[in-house]
């Protein structure tokens, strides 16, 4: 009985990571563990292991929980932000929308700034969204709409700027999964297609002579409607939508992002 409750404990340090449901464990074992101590006083070496793991694990656990309530969704993954603002500025009236890499005053409707200075601009009619996203990165951009915070798929447009404008280096991807890592390959070599109608990507470095010391930065541009009908892409809803912000130090879409994290986007 002292070797199951032993085996609980190790279980226990490992489901901690699961919010709520690693509950479960830890206290099963430490139950089982006080139990089995209070019926065989004799047999104490793995009961003792076992409820002192259980109770690490549930104190894990209970932290973890606790966090995951009181935490915004773009804080759970956020990394130290980089120096400097960058980014175009945020947009007021309405100006005609364009892909071109260039995010104009007036362009979008509405604008929202997560972690690591990584912004996002949106506006909507009827049947599309027009969106923007900026990072102060010579890098690679992305974002990805999920379901849920910790699992489910994700649809997510990437990709890089260069040389002025290429709406070649915009790419609709896919994920079975989000959390804790990724693996996303494009729509078409999925059996889905691309939906993004007009995309852009342009990377803006300021002049030397610029004063604001403001770094280089990334916009990725794009318009898709709000659902494609492709398998491959999350509808996108009236009212708040999960997405993962993400971007890189290279150009390789598919490589770890240096920084990442969660946002909402409300629709209206």
């Amino acid at each position: 009985m002292g070797g199951e409750v032993f085996v609980l404990g190790i279980l226990a340090l490992f489901t901690w990571l699961i919010p709520f449901f690693g509950l479960p464990i830890p206290i099963i074992g430490l139950v089982w563990g006080i139990i089995i101590l209070r019926r065989r006083p004799a047999k104490k070496g793995l009961p003792i292991a076992g409820v002192v793991l259980s109770s690490i694990g549930l104190f894990l656990s209970v932290s973890y929980s606790v966090i995951s309530l009181i935490s915004s969704p773009d804080d759970l993954f956020s990394s130290n932000n980089p120096p400097g603002g960058g980014g175009p500025p945020a947009s007021t009236g309405p100006v005609d929308w364009k892909a071109d890499g260039k995010i104009e005053i007036g362009e979008y409707e509405g604008s929202l700034v997560v972690g690591a200075n990584f912004q996002v601009y949106w506006k909507t009619d009827t049947q599309f969204i027009y969106m923007a996203i900026s990072a102060p990165t010579t890098g690679w951009v992305g974002i990805g709409f999920i379901d849920s915070l910790r699992s489910g798929p994700m649809d997510m447009i990437a990709g890089y700027g260069g040389a002025g404008v290429a709406a070649g280096n915009v790419y609709d991807m896919w994920s079975n999964s989000h959390y804790p890592n990724w693996s996303v390959i494009s729509d078409p070599d999925t059996g889905g297609q691309m939906s993004l109608l007009e995309r852009a990507a342009l990377e803006e470095i300021p002049a030397a002579s610029d004063e604001s010391e403001s770094p280089p930065y990334t916009v990725l541009e794009f318009r898709r409607r709000f659902t494609t009908g492709d398998a491959f892409d999350l509808p996108l809803l009236s009212g708040p939508n999960l997405f993962v912000w993400a971007y890189g130090n290279n150009e390789d879409v598919r490589a770890t992002p240096t920084y990442r994290g969660y946002g909402v986007l409300e629709l209206p």
